[in-house]
């Protein structure tokens, strides 16, 4: 038999134990909320608006780079120059010079200035950021690429990548950040180029742990503060997924647009992702595994390669557009380092 006193201990302890129950539920109630939040695509995602400001810079630097061409004799340049943007102002478009995609072989073995590149690279890099001309020729038989300043000035010459014609795709630049294999040993660093009619050429510049240094030439400048403005709006759709030491990373050509976030909630890439073959929309990437991020986003097909690199390295997002293909990928010790390829046309 209860007594009063007994009546209000049991009912006391049923409420103790409702409140303590869901006292303990309010840690797991808030991470599912904001889970949600973190997994979800933004309402205002809206990729015209990406689209927009990728058009934006494109427009604004190819103004800039015809006025370097033209100031230093070299014409005007081709405007489906490309660019990546791994980090902050860290950058190197590279724009094929007019009229060079048809050139010949004989034409090339005497020497040609080919692409415009604009630098602006970390400390303990091979080059110094700056304005440079990427020439090729050949010597004794073998393909040598050499980058000039504006005066003319050989800051850096090697071996070039040398590959067969291009074809349908002839015409275009081509601009990576990744792992290659330079003076016997893998590194991380630029690869850049141009494919022709007649042949590619390509060349490795490795890249320094240092802070980024911009260069002071006022219209590498302007370069700047155009890629300063689009990283801007692109920073604030992806908002959701960055925390503090990550960055997005962007690839632009006239013909494909990348922008990637590693999200360290989900250990993936939450990546945008457009080109000439399939319709823009987000997807999320990890080794093996590509995934449409949005409703109605088109399922898209590439190939999965491994990243040979030393585990000491903690690199981040890699990738860009060479010739027909995208490429996008990360190394670091959160994940499997990949590289995911993609075909542009």
């Amino acid at each position: 038999m209860h007594t009063a006193w007994h009546r209000r201990l049991w009912a006391g302890g049923w409420l103790g134990v409702s409140v303590l129950v869901a006292f303990l539920l309010l840690p797991l109630k808030a991470f599912s909320q904001v889970s949600e939040k973190r997994l979800a695509v933004p309402v205002a995602f809206e990729a015209a608006t990406l689209e927009e400001a990728n058009a934006r810079f494109r427009e604004e630097v190819t103004a800039i780079l015809n006025r370097v061409a033209r100031a230093h004799g070299l014409g005007g340049v081709e405007a489906n120059w490309v660019a990546v943007s791994p980090v902050g102002l860290m950058r190197s478009p590279v724009a094929l010079l007019q009229g060079r995609s048809k050139l010949t072989q004989a034409e090339l073995a005497a020497g040609q200035a080919l692409a415009l590149v604009d630098f602006c690279l970390p400390e303990g890099s091979e080059v110094p950021s700056g304005l440079y001309v990427m020439y090729v020729r050949q010597e004794n038989g073998r393909w040598m690429a050499a980058l000039k300043d504006l005066k003319g000035r050989v800051v850096l010459e090697r071996v070039a990548e040398e590959g067969p014609p291009g074809a349908s795709q002839a015409g275009w630049p081509g601009r990576q950040t990744g792992i290659y294999p330079l003076k016997g040993r893998p590194v991380y660093g630029v690869r850049f180029g141009v494919t022709l009619a007649d042949g590619s050429f390509y060349m490795v510049i490795q890249l320094g742990k240092g802070r980024i240094v911009p260069a002071q030439h006022p219209d590498s400048r302007a370069i700047g503060k155009a890629l300063a403005a689009f990283r801007r709006t692109v920073r604030s759709f992806f908002a959701p997924w960055l925390r503090e030491g990550n960055d997005v990373f962007i690839a632009t050509r006239s013909d494909a647009f990348m922008a990637a976030v590693f999200d360290p909630d989900t250990n993936d890439l939450v990546s945008y992702l457009r080109a000439s073959r399939w319709p823009g929309g987000l997807y999320r990437i990890r080794s093996g595994q590509i995934e449409p991020a949005q409703p109605g986003v088109q399922r898209l097909a590439g190939t999965f390669r491994r990243v040979s690199f030393d585990r000491s390295m903690q690199i981040g997002i890699i990738g860009g557009i060479s010739g027909s293909t995208a490429t996008l990928g990360y190394i670091g010790p959160e994940i499997e380092a990949f590289l995911f390829e993609l075909p542009v046309h």
